[in-house]
């Protein structure tokens, strides 16, 4: 995998959302062998730094006769759009530029006129075979000629693109369908610079519940992975999720591990139809990775959660509350809260209440507060084997023995294992609430 810095956008390439864009990358996992941070054998990899490669291959196309200087201002290329656009035509550029004299190119070129580079679209069909969606034909027509260099002599986007895929020695080129006009146009270039084309492979778009686009320039919530990662999602169910979108295991699992799809991807089961981000079902998987993960891992990512709701632990308390409520939640964002339901219950449920309120309830408490108050390093699987010894010697089994327990320690009837709840409160505090019970 190479990791191209593409940064010719002036307005939009910063060195901050280079910064964005590889925290995002080393977060999820995706680690990349060639880049700017690491080097390789076809450097540099931004393509700021690139441009004497650029200029060297356009000055091929000009020798060739494949682009031509333009010197069409700004405001008159607009002029001519929006008036092409009021007619009911599809706004291209008129070729004004194409027709001028050798002679009057370099006469203005000489006087320091700025001046675009643009390709000559020849006449004809442009055809290309797609790894997913089988071989593509466009009429050239429907693209007038295009810059490759603007006058400040950054390349366009399809311009580097070409150039550097092919002195890069790219060999899959693998984007989404909204990319197939820019393919179109990076043909013509390939085969104008007599350059071997890469395997294109054109996936298909993520479509929102609405079916409609998502759309990241709109701030459509979940369209950045940063969102994903502050609410303490695990990177491998992000993982996992995007894989699923446009393509299936042969198998027919959906929860898979990065070695498994490491193993099982294959370009020939990318679908051509558009994918559907289901918020829902990305929950789903999200809370299955959880229960996968280790504890203590997931405890040390939880920390930075549960100090910022003012919850004060170490990584072993931590690591009682994950246990306890890892199956109720989908992110660790959601786990702060759960604890501080579990510390601060508030009023007793009145089921929970009613359950208390029977006589096997109470001499149930008053044996359990008996034995915690002699027993102050107990732990969850002690608690549970206390609960069962209490229940041999009370005559008390069934729910009428653990529901009373879980109504004395969370004030309701509902919730984690006993054991789990037991550790996550600790024994001190576990004992308060039977007492109080």
């Amino acid at each position: 995998m190479v990791l191209r810095i593409e940064d010719t956008d002036e307005a939009r390439s910063t060195r901050a959302a280079e910064v964005a864009v590889l925290e995002d990358l080393r977060w999820m996992g995706l680690d990349w062998d060639e880049g700017p941070d690491l080097g390789g054998p076809y450097p540099p990899y931004r393509q700021t730094e690139r441009l004497a490669i650029y200029a060297a291959h356009a000055e091929r196309l000009l020798q060739a006769g494949r682009v031509f200087r333009c010197f069409c201002a700004d405001d008159l290329l607009e002029a001519k759009r929006q008036a092409q656009m009021a007619a009911g035509e599809e706004p291209r550029y008129d070729g004004t530029c194409r027709r001028l004299a050798p002679s009057e190119v370099e006469r203005r070129r000489a006087a320091g006129e700025p001046h675009t580079v643009r390709f000559q679209v020849p006449a004809g069909e442009v055809r290309f075979r797609d790894r997913i969606r089988g071989d593509i034909t466009f009429g050239s027509d429907t693209v007038g000629d295009f810059v490759v260099l603007r006058s400040t002599g950054l390349p366009t986007y399809n311009y580097a693109c070409v150039v550097d895929d092919a002195t890069m020695q790219i060999t899959h080129v693998i984007r989404g369908e909204d990319h197939l006009s820019n393919t179109l146009r990076q043909v013509m270039l390939y085969d104008a610079l007599e350059l071997a084309k890469p395997v294109f492979a054109h996936v298909s778009l993520i479509l929102g519940d609405d079916r409609s686009k998502l759309k990241k320039r709109e701030g459509q919530e979940g369209t950045y992975v940063d969102e994903y990662r502050d609410r303490g999602y695990l990177p491998d169910a992000l993982v996992n999720f995007l894989a699923l979108l446009g393509w299936s295991s042969v198998s027919g699992a959906e929860v898979l591990s990065r070695d498994q799809l490491r193993a099982e991807f294959d370009l020939d089961r990318v679908s051509a139809s558009p994918a559907i981000f289901d918020a829902t079902k990305l929950r789903w998987m999200a809370g299955e990775h959880l229960r996968a993960a280790g504890v203590q891992d997931l405890a040390q990512r939880a920390l930075p959660f549960l100090a910022a709701a003012g919850l004060a632990a170490d990584a072993g308390r931590a690591a009682t509350w994950v246990r306890a409520f890892r199956d109720s939640i989908a992110c660790l964002s959601e786990l702060p809260a759960k604890v501080q339901q579990l510390l601060d219950p508030g009023p007793i449920e009145p089921e929970a209440a009613a359950v208390l309120a029977t006589d096997g309830a109470r001499r149930l408490m008053a044996y359990l507060d008996e034995q915690l108050g002699a027993r102050a390093d107990l732990d969850g699987a002690g608690f549970k084997a206390l609960l069962q010894t209490a229940g041999k010697e009370l005559g008390i089994k069934g729910k009428d023995l653990f529901m009373p327990a879980r109504a004395a320690l969370t004030g309701r009837t509902h919730g984690p294992e006993l054991p789990l709840l037991f550790d996550a409160l600790g024994p001190a505090l576990a004992q308060e609430r039977v007492h109080n019970a």
